[in-house]
């Protein structure tokens, strides 16, 4: 076992520095609905409200899961998403379709200071260039979530939102 170790950890380092990493930015764009249904983002009247925000992005050409941290101002939030591509397939050879599933969590640290957990179901498509260095994609999900409100002032203690679609267009440049 002492020397099983020493070699399977050997095996790990090695399998690091072979992959291809890749980070980026991405825009975020959501459309959700809570229940119970805040004043600030309802389907009220036939119209969606929406908020945008910003990420940085983690990929690994070794592994199907793809993180990314989420910021979004006014009020803050932070969050993160797990993504696993379980179908990855190529039209043609720089451009890929792919579906997911994944993990989502985050935290608002203005006004309600909540905390938010959930799941998602996705697809996007991703197009390589300059020698597949950088990667362009877009992806739509699904990401039903529920949460705890800490500080509730006159909203509920907890929340669930049944119907959120993030958007995402973003780049990742792989090293």
């Amino acid at each position: 076992m002492k020397k099983l170790l020493p070699l399977l950890f050997f095996f790990f380092l090695t399998g690091i520095a072979s992959a291809k990493i890749g980070m980026g930015l991405q825009g975020n764009l959501y459309m959700r609905s809570d229940l119970p249904a805040s004043s600030d983002f309802t389907f009220k009247d036939g119209k969606v409200k929406s908020f945008s925000g910003a990420s940085l992005t983690l990929a690994s050409n070794h592994s199907p899961w793809v993180f990314a941290l989420q910021i979004k101002p006014e009020p803050w939030y932070f969050g993160f998403t797990a993504d696993n591509w379980f179908i990855y397939k190529s039209l043609c050879p720089c451009f890929n379709y792919y579906v997911f599933w994944g993990v989502s969590g985050g935290l608002e640290v203005e006004e309600l200071y909540g905390i938010n957990t959930g799941a998602r179901l996705g697809a996007g498509i991703n197009f390589f260039c300059a020698r597949r260095h950088l990667e362009l994609y877009a992806q739509a999900s699904w990401n039903p979530c529920f949460g705890v409100n800490l500080n509730r002032g006159d909203c509920d203690l907890f929340f669930v939102k049944p119907i959120v679609f993030p958007l995402n267009l973003g780049l990742r440049v792989w090293f």
